[in-house]
């Protein structure tokens, strides 16, 4: 995989669209939220992967919520997820980049609170390895 670099949604066009009709959100999670928040089995993998601002995708919902983040499942007390809108795009999908003319593949979906909208980590294949997308 290319260099990755972070960038707001709103900068490349779609190839193809997520869907809609799932539940997604962000588990804020931290140690002193408590481990009894995440299934026991889970807990050491999901340490590694929490981030308050990660979108997860929850696709069953039972004792625990089961979220999914790109191709890992977490089981999680339903207690810190929130809701936010579906991302457009899903891990894995080629965009292409307007202001590049160039395509690249997501690979982190994350939420920004404060601005209400999704940024995406991309990974691209750079001929000239200097160039890397910014936030910017």
């Amino acid at each position: 995989m290319g260099e990755p670099g972070f960038i707001r949604g709103d900068l490349f066009s779609r190839l193809r669209r997520s869907s809609v009709n799932k539940k997604w959100g962000t588990y804020p999670w931290f140690a002193e939220n408590g481990v009894d928040l995440i299934h026991p089995d889970d807990l050491e993998d999901f340490m590694e992967e929490a981030n308050n601002c990660k979108v997860y995708e929850c696709i069953a919902e039972s004792e625990y919520l089961t979220l999914r983040y790109n191709k890992r499942d977490y089981r999680v007390k339903d207690k810190l997820f929130k809701l936010v809108p579906a991302p457009k795009f899903s891990f894995g999908q080629t965009v292409k980049i307007k202001t590049k003319d160039e395509e690249a593949i997501i690979t982190d979906i994350m939420w920004h609170s404060s601005n209400q909208q999704h940024y995406y980590l991309l990974s691209i294949e750079k001929k000239n390895p200097k160039d890397i997308l910014s936030l910017n």
